[in-house]
C-alpha cells in the first residue's frame, strides 16, 4: 500500500512539474452590425452603414481590432470585468457585453453602432 501511495504521489509531482502553468487563451471575435441613426426620423431611403470587425483580446488585456477595410486599431481598455469590456479609440468608445455578445460603438458625432459578436 505504501509503495502504491508513493507511486501515485510521485506521478502527481511529475505531472505538476511538467504541466505549464495555465494562462488565459487569446480570444477572437467576429463582429457584424450597423450604425443606428441618432435622428428620430432617419431617412428610409439611405441604406444602413454596415460595420465588420475582427477583435482579438489577448493575454494581459491587450486588445486589437481589424476593420473590414483592413485598418488595424489598438484601443485602450478602460475596464474589463465579468459583465462588460470597455475600450476607447480615437474614433469611438466601445462597450462589449460578455454574456450577450453585443458590442456597442459610441461615436463623438452621437451615432451609435450595434454589433453582434461571435467567437471564431
Amino acid at each position: 500500500m505504501g509503495q502504491v501511495l508513493r507511486l501515485v504521489l510521485g506521478s502527481l509531482m511529475l505531472l505538476t512539474i511538467t504541466v505549464e502553468p495555465g494562462r488565459a487563451a487569446e480570444q477572437q471575435f467576429s463582429c457584424k452590425g450597423e450604425i443606428v441613426q441618432g435622428e428620430t426620423n432617419p431617412n428610409p431611403l439611405n441604406p444602413p452603414k454596415l460595420i465588420d470587425l475582427n477583435i482579438t483580446l489577448g493575454d494581459e488585456n491587450k486588445l486589437s481590432i481589424k476593420t473590414g477595410d483592413g485598418k488595424l486599431l489598438a484601443p485602450r481598455i478602460t475596464s474589463n470585468n465579468k459583465l462588460q469590456l470597455r475600450f476607447e479609440t480615437e474614433g469611438f468608445v466601445g462597450e462589449y457585453f460578455h454574456y450577450t455578445g453585443q458590442l456597442f460603438l459610441i461615436y463623438p458625432s452621437g451615432e451609435l453602432a450595434r454589433l453582434t459578436c461571435s467567437r471564431t
